[in-house]
C-alpha cells in the first residue's frame, strides 16, 4: 500500500498541474486576471485556519501571481515608485487608482481638492482624522497608512 501512495499522489498532482498550468505558470494578462479573481474567490471561502487546504492553494497561486508581477515592467516601476513614497501617500494613490477616484472624491474624508493635492505631492501629511476617515470608508486597517 505504501508503494502505491506516492504514485497515486504524483498522478493526482500531475492532473491538477495540467488543469491549472495557466495559473501555476502565468504567461498572459488573461491568465493573470484569472488568477487574481480565483484567489479572491478562494479567500472568500477559506477558513481562517492553517489546516484548511484551500489556504495552501491560495499560497501556490499567490506565488505564481508574485512571479508574474515581478516580470512586468509597469508593476515593477510602480512598486519602486511606491517604495520611495511615504506609506500614507502611497496608500492614498493606490485607493485613487483602484477606485478610479478624483481628488474631489475625498471631500468628506480629507477636505478640499487643494488639500488632497498638497498631501499627494508631499507638502502636507495625512492627519489621524484623515486616516481614520479613509480607513472607515474603504474598510481597511489604519496601519496601511503607516
Amino acid at each position: 500500500m505504501l508503494a502505491s501512495q506516492p504514485k497515486l499522489l504524483t498522478n493526482s498532482f500531475l492532473k491538477f498541474a495540467k488543469q491549472a498550468s495557466h495559473i501555476l505558470h502565468i504567461q498572459t494578462e488573461k491568465d493573470y486576471e484569472y488568477a487574481l479573481n480565483l484567489v479572491e474567490y478562494l479567500i472568500g471561502g477559506a477558513e481562517d485556519s492553517e489546516k484548511d487546504p484551500i489556504n495552501d492553494l491560495i499560497t501556490i497561486i499567490s506565488n505564481s501571481i508574485r512571479e508574474y508581477e515581478s516580470k512586468q515592467d509597469n508593476i515593477v516601476k510602480f512598486d519602486e515608485f511606491s517604495e520611495k513614497m511615504e506609506p500614507g501617500i502611497s496608500m492614498l494613490r493606490h485607493l485613487i487608482d483602484q477606485y478610479q477616484l478624483k481628488m474631489s472624491d475625498f471631500k468628506e474624508e480629507i477636505g478640499s481638492k487643494p488639500l488632497v493635492s498638497m498631501i499627494l505631492h508631499g507638502k502636507r501629511s495625512l492627519t489621524k482624522d484623515h486616516i481614520a476617515n479613509l480607513s472607515k470608508r474603504f474598510q481597511v486597517s489604519p496601519a496601511l497608512f503607516f
